[in-house]
């Protein structure tokens, strides 16, 4: 599923316009970015939580060359599905 299917989906369970349900999409989108962005986590009861997670700088051999490259640490997400998540996909 991409993001148009689920303002498809949205729009048809919810009598709402694919543009009203694109901007509630936008607007959840863009507040658990801001929360990640805060260092908040992000918890879905029944689905899963989200963590922004910083990835330290690490030394790798490059498969080609065989030179040892230095990747830069970053940011990343981390997402933790919760059990009944899990076992619905069984």
């Amino acid at each position: 599923m991409n993001q148009g299917e689920l303002t498809f989906a949205i729009s048809k369970r919810f009598f709402l316009t694919q543009t009203e349900a694109g901007e509630i999409i936008k607007f959840i989108l863009a507040e658990i970015t801001e929360d990640l962005k805060k260092g908040e986590r992000i918890s879905f009861r029944g689905f899963g939580s989200f963590n922004k997670e910083k990835r330290s700088s690490r030394k790798v051999r490059h498969p080609e060359t065989g030179k040892i490259i230095t990747i830069p640490e970053r940011i990343t997400v981390d997402f933790n599905p919760s059990e009944s998540l899990i076992q619905n996909l069984k």
